[in-house]
């Protein structure tokens, strides 16, 4: 259980907090000034790195609800601190949606997306693309600026490939901040990360490598 919220408990949700706000924060920015998506893809990869390194040893690095749900499905976090994680990276995407609009001083619109096969399958594979990266970081137990570039890396051919047919987003928390709270942008990427965790995990984690050598 969580118990109090002292120092050591706290870390991780702060971190989870504080990382999922600078990376939507950017992806605000970008979505707002720019269309291009080689651009978004790598200014928001390099923020991912930065933040991989600043939190992840404290957290494990998710910054995304979807990431979050991902892991939890392959077990590898408890349902108590799967759903805390969630919650802090929601509110965190909130955070800078406000943020965003007291920095600028608009309101951003609601957005409604209509469901799309097309959009739910790119949000989906970029997702699972971005998954297997930090699965593939745990899994090789690789060293913290390591993960972070192979994560980084992930979130960037996530993006290029998702962007052929949605806006790319990759992140619940940030179709939150961006109002646009759709099955296509969070059912997408849910998806997207059990797939691309357990796929992975299956493939070429610990035990499938205990089955080859069986």
């Amino acid at each position: 259980m969580l118990g109090r919220f002292n120092k050591t408990r706290l870390a991780p949700l702060l971190a989870e907090f504080l990382g999922t706000g600078i990376l939507v924060m950017v992806a605000l920015v970008l979505t707002q000034t720019t269309a291009v998506p080689y651009f978004i893809g790598t200014s928001v990869a390099v923020a991912l790195v930065l933040v991989y390194v600043l939190f992840g040893s404290l957290s494990g690095g998710h910054f995304n609800p979807a990431i979050t749900v991902g892991i939890w499905t392959a077990r590898k976090i408890s349902s108590l601190w799967a759903v805390a994680y969630i919650v802090v990276q929601l509110l965190a995407g909130a955070g800078a949606w406000q943020l965003f609009q007291y920095f600028t001083n608009q309101a951003l619109p609601v957005k409604g997306t209509p469901f799309s096969t097309p959009l739910f399958l790119a949000e989906m594979v970029g997702v699972a693309i971005l998954a297997a990266g930090l699965t593939a970081a745990f899994v090789k137990g690789l060293d913290t600026l390591t993960s972070a570039l192979t994560y980084g890396a992930s979130f960037f051919i996530g993006i290029l490939v998702a962007a052929t047919a949605s806006a790319a987003y990759l992140n619940p928390a940030t179709a939150l901040a961006l109002r646009n709270w759709s099955a296509v942008y969070v059912l997408g990427p849910i998806a997207g990360a059990i797939i691309g965790v357990n796929l992975y995990m299956y493939m070429f984690g610990p035990t499938a490598v205990a089955r080859k050598k069986k």
